[in-house]
């Protein structure tokens, strides 16, 4: 493996302290289009000798072996062991394509306004993901009276378009031609992908006001019956309870090829197909036809032809292809989804079942044409057909996310759940777990091992996959037991110091083995050689609370109170580079933020928390992410 992030900017995390607060990590930067070398830092001294652990009360102190002969352990015997064959630049021993969407994280920025979403792109670069997937930009049934609808009531009309064209001013909530380029045109400067979501299988159910080009122009497919899996001509020619359109038409071709251009030229990189699994492929025989190599090679090669980075496009094909058909029908021409695989591992984490998670992938394909995901917009907003996530916790969903992202090869969606169901369509919750600690940790991994093997065990009650090899490799750690820490084997990790990029912390690892502290069940270990970034040491910090990355500009107090006391005002001080208080058992509390130099009574307050409890473990809050009344 070559070295991704290799720069030290304080010595060694081998003699790291936990008393510091200011060490350097940047994982992020792993979505760069460039394809430079990447070294160690010649100045990090090496050991050939065996680590030593102090004795002492600080953090041991260990010096990295520059070997890169491993340990043997007694686990689980590996699940898997693979390598990348994509192409474009060495990575290991393979070639890695480094700026593809493949190997990112994409963001399922699921109805949100192109306004807001350009407004949180540096947000959203800073969490590691290379790519974020827009909904549907095309015309939409109710196109001018549904936007401060509920999303429960709405989110499908996104899905069911009235023509293969992009919305026009005041035909889309959503936003207008001229801002996605705007969004596309701003993603680019963050080194981020614009994925759009296009359907092109079926219309709209009522065509109502809106008696233009497609319900006039274009053929329907007369099948009659509806599409079923176990009649492969019927997924193709039969209809999902909507008109479903002769995707064999050349006209409907060159209108859809149009509608990809007008895509491409707005800056957008990607393409998600809605219901790719009921348009036909070249290898359905007597129902066979090119509308799919048609519109993407067509579309590869107009940008080719304008100058743009070359399109990326992945389909939905749900469950399986359909009776006599193949996935690889797909894959030969885009990147596919694989839900049953996402469904085995959600329903894993969520049943404590490490028994019943395995490594393999439910459409047999090869993962660098699979786009994985622990939820989807289907499986928490839909109702029949598919295995819902609606009421699994945003916890298990994290879980979920850290083992997809772990994985070698395939890119990994993260669906931004909104803030209910009931809310107002395009609402965004910034508390969700698309922001979370966790998940971000997940990503920078992601980035920061693209085309290295992996090797995958259980082991410890844990799922474990060791990314890359000797002395560069790292692990991603899933709990799936019910303690909170425990002593795992970790096969393939060499003795060393470590850095657990969800703790922040300092990792041993002795013997091929290291003490765990999960953090919302998991951990992620990186050598210490590869941080480049500030952060700050979470077990530092000494107060109960803590509120980092806060206003300077704002002074902070908490209305403390509990079963046995009145409330009381408490003031946050300093703690290493946060604001702090110590609280004690039980104490149910609020968080109030104030201008500074004003006394601490409710009439000054600026805005506060809901109501919280402190139950005993140290909470940690990041300002952006503060749940505000």
């Amino acid at each position: 493996m070559k070295k991704k992030f290799l720069s030290l900017t304080l010595f060694s995390l081998s003699i790291l302290c936990l008393s510091s607060c200011n060490l350097k990590l940047d994982l992020f930067s792993k979505t760069t289009t460039t394809n430079e070398a990447l070294t160690t830092n010649s100045s990090i001294p090496t050991s050939t000798a065996s680590p030593t652990i102090s004795t002492s009360t600080v953090t041991p102190t260990i010096s990295r072996s520059s070997t890169t002969q491993t340990k043997t352990s007694q686990t689980t015997p590996i699940i898997s062991t693979t390598t990348t064959s994509s192409t474009t630049i060495t990575g290991g021993d393979e070639k890695v394509e480094l700026d593809s969407i493949q190997n990112m994280a994409i963001l399922h920025a699921w109805n949100w306004k192109l306004n807001d979403i350009k407004s949180r792109l540096s947000t959203i670069k800073s969490l590691g993901y290379g790519a974020i997937q827009l909904s549907p930009m095309q015309v939409k049934v109710d196109k001018n009276n549904w936007s401060s609808e509920s999303t429960s009531s709405q989110w499908w009309k996104l899905y069911q378009p009235l023509a293969y064209k992009i919305a026009s001013e005041n035909e889309s909530f959503l936003g207008t031609k001229a801002e996605l380029t705007s969004l596309c045109i701003e993603a680019k400067k963050q080194g981020i992908r614009i994925v759009m979501d296009v359907v092109l299988n079926h219309l709209s159910g009522d065509g109502s006001g809106y008696n233009t080009q497609v319900y006039t122009k274009y053929p329907l497919h007369t099948y009659g019956a509806k599409a079923n899996d176990n009649n492969g001509e019927s997924v193709v020619k039969g209809h999902i309870d909507l008109p479903d359109i002769d995707t064999s038409n050349e006209n409907v071709q060159a209108d859809a090829l149009a509608l990809l251009k007008d895509y491409l030229d707005c800056g957008v990189t990607g393409f998600r197909f809605d219901a790719a699994k009921h348009i036909e492929t070249p290898d359905d025989g007597a129902y066979s036809s090119n509308f799919w190599p048609t519109i993407i090679s067509g579309s590869k090669e107009y940008a080719k032809t304008k100058g743009y980075i070359e399109p990326y496009y992945y389909g939905e094909v749900l469950n399986t292809p359909g009776a006599g058909r193949s996935f690889s029908s797909y894959t030969k021409l885009m990147s596919i989804c694989d839900n049953k695989q996402g469904s085995m591992v959600i329903n894993a984490v969520k049943n404590k079942s490490l028994s019943s998670l395995t490594s393999s992938y439910n459409t047999g394909e090869n993962p660098n044409h699979l786009v994985l995901w622990a939820e989807s917009h289907d499986t928490y907003a839909n109702t029949g057909g598919y295995d819902l996530t609606t009421t699994i916790s945003k916890e298990d969903i994290n879980k979920a996310y850290i083992i997809q992202s772990s994985r070698n090869s395939a890119a990994t969606l993260y669906f931004a759940r909104p803030t209910s169901m009931s809310a107002r369509i395009g609402t965004i919750d910034d508390n969700t777990g698309w922001k979370n600690n966790e998940v971000a940790s997940a990503n920078k991994f992601h980035n920061l091992y693209v085309g290295e093997k992996e090797a995958i065990t259980k082991a410890n009650n844990c799922f474990i996959n060791v990314r890359g090899e000797g002395a560069n490799a790292g692990a991603c750690i899933v709990n799936f037991g019910t303690a909170n820490t425990a002593k795992v084997t970790l096969t393939g990790l060499v003795d060393g110091t470590y850095v657990d990029l969800i703790s922040k912390t300092a990792v041993a690892v002795v013997n091929g083995e290291a003490d765990l502290t999960f953090n919302n069940g998991a951990s992620i270990l990186i050598p210490s050689d590869m941080y480049t970034e500030d952060i700050n040491i979470v077990d530092s910090y000494t107060s109960s609370v803590v509120l980092k990355n806060y206003d300077t500009s704002k002074s902070y107090a908490a209305w403390v109170w509990n079963a046995k006391s009145q409330g009381r005002w408490v003031e946050f001080n300093t703690d290493c580079d946060a604001l702090g208080i110590n609280l004690d058992d039980n104490d149910n509390y609020i968080i109030v933020e104030f201008n500074k130099g004003s006394s601490f009574n409710w009439d000054n307050k600026i805005r506060q928390t809901y109501d919280l409890v402190y139950s005993g473990s140290q909470i940690i809050y990041d300002y952006s992410q503060v749940n505000w009344k």
